[in-house]
């Protein structure tokens, strides 16, 4: 059986398992991982679109070359900056197919309220 899921509800998911896992020295931290494994693939998704949707809304000189800050970062113009805050916006509601995560062992997941509905 397949849910519909929002892409912001994956990077809140995503936030709070990066915040658990760290060095993966424990099982639970390990079972963390293995469960971030198996939407890893929304995750990358949403992140090259986000990414896309930079590219297309950073500025250009007048030869259509990428402006760069002095940190190698795109440059936005006020209206592109305002465009790629409502792109990302739509993306983040924007929902996707996904199949809850069959966990066999969920000793130690109990109190984890952010794997609900994906697990």
């Amino acid at each position: 059986m397949t849910i519909k899921k929002k892409y912001k509800d994956l990077n809140f998911l995503v936030g709070s398992i990066n915040a658990v896992i760290g060095s993966k020295d424990t099982k639970i931290q390990q079972k963390l991982f293995k469960i971030y494994e198996k939407f890893k693939a929304h995750h990358e998704a949403y992140g090259a679109q986000r990414d896309e949707f930079r590219l297309d809304n950073a500025a250009t000189d007048d030869k259509d070359i990428m402006l760069l800050d002095e940190k190698g970062e795109y440059k936005f113009t006020k209206d592109g900056l305002k465009n790629l805050t409502k792109n990302i916006q739509d993306l983040n509601e924007k929902e996707f197919d996904f199949k809850p995560i069959e966990v066999i062992n969920t000793n130690g997941l109990e109190g984890f309220l952010f794997l609900k509905d994906w697990t």
